[in-house]
């Protein structure tokens, strides 16, 4: 356990300071008005010929033909109708129980980088989004969306399998007008903006995101949040309106306290008593819906009869949230509370505390999906 502890411990200590604030704008394009579904020639990079999408209008989607043709690659070519410039690319895509599709990106029949998996899910259909940094792109290109039709072969029917479909519903490109001008890594960070430690804890919070893993550390000490003073490790960005953010949960074990937690928060602020709503798992197995929300009022909580939980959600809708816990590859369990204090811009993002302000915890967040 030492030998681990140092080893995540040297790890986490390789932080990259957040980017300068830039000017931002956005092309749109959307899958089912703007790409058309005329079969590409050929065969697709797995060497199986390609298949039409075809439209999903419940979804407003594309899918592909998860029946007669598993694992084949579907194929849509649009024109960009953005300026030359250099962009963030964020394909729009609808994850699946059933399988974690593979999706690509091509400009002028070139990839804008490797191939990427919609994450595991416990959801049908749930909005996820694949990005890709720093890709150069004419104006007037040639924008093509490839993505496959999977099996994880978890799900039984009719005597075989179900197939997920590689469902997106469209792809965004944000301008990044200074890229190339500085040492430039977006996900040094993943999709978060700071690291923060929360309350008077002698162990500062640390950070390290692992781009292959698709997978966030986090290590941190503090109480938690269960009075009216909180302190733990925070890793968040901030966000204004509606919002999923699911993950999978894993406690490391650093401490020795077997109350030790983790797990996904959403705060007013910064304030120690600030109101905030968080799906919590202990390294016990006991996960909580905690909330508190009145600033510097005692926190409340409803706990889950879900044991050992590996999945939790929160997801905003106006005054409405819920938070979802479940083993992987099993059903949610759901808890739904109203609360109508929350205004302007929020945090939301990850927490981790050991339950002692001198010790340390460790915590990893992997199959990550904000939307």
């Amino acid at each position: 356990m030492k030998r681990l502890e140092t080893l995540i411990f040297i790890l986490m200590t390789f932080m990259v300071n957040s980017l300068s604030q830039k000017t931002e704008e956005i092309t749109t394009m959307s899958a089912i008005n703007d790409f058309s579904l005329t079969i590409r020639e050929g065969k697709a990079p797995n060497r199986l010929p390609y298949t039409p999408y075809h439209i999903e209008k419940e979804w407003n989607a594309l899918a592909g033909n998860d029946l007669n043709s598993p694992f084949h690659m579907a194929s849509a070519e649009g024109v960009f109708p953005g300026k030359t410039g250099i962009y963030t690319v964020s394909l729009h895509t609808l994850t699946e129980r059933d399988g974690e599709c593979v999706y690509n990106v091509y400009v002028n029949d070139i990839p804008i980088g490797p191939a990427k998996k919609n994450p595991p899910t416990n959801e049908f259909c749930a909005p996820a989004l694949l990005q890709w940094t720093v890709v150069e792109i004419p104006a007037n290109s040639k924008i093509r969306v490839e993505s496959n039709s999977y099996s994880n072969l978890k799900r039984h029917e009719a005597g075989f399998f179900e197939y997920a479909r590689g469902r997106w519903t469209g792809i965004d490109f944000r301008s990044d007008r200074d890229a190339k001008s500085q040492s430039y890594d977006r996900e040094d960070m993943g999709i978060f903006e700071k690291c923060i430690t929360l309350g008077s804890v002698e162990i500062p919070a640390k950070m390290n995101y692992q781009k292959s893993q698709q997978t966030y550390y986090l290590i941190g000490g503090g109480s938690g949040s269960k009075g009216n003073q909180d302190s733990f490790g925070y890793l968040y960005k901030s966000i204004t309106g509606d919002f999923i953010l699911e993950a999978g949960v894993k406690i490391i074990g650093l401490s020795d306290n077997r109350i030790s937690a983790a797990g996904l928060m959403m705060r007013q602020s910064s304030a120690t008593n600030a109101a905030f709503i968080a799906c919590i798992v202990q390294k016990d197995g006991l996960a909580t819906l905690q909330y508190r929300p009145i600033a510097g009022k005692a926190t409340k909580e409803i706990v889950f009869k879900v044991a050992g939980a590996e999945m939790i959600e929160i997801e905003k809708k106006g005054d409405s949230y819920i938070v979802s816990a479940a083993k992987s590859e099993e059903s949610y369990e759901r808890n739904s509370i109203e609360i109508s204090g929350f205004t302007g811009s929020l945090m939301i993002g990850f927490c981790v505390y050991s339950n002692s302000d001198k010790e340390k915890e460790a915590v990893s967040f992997s199959n990550v999906r904000f939307y």
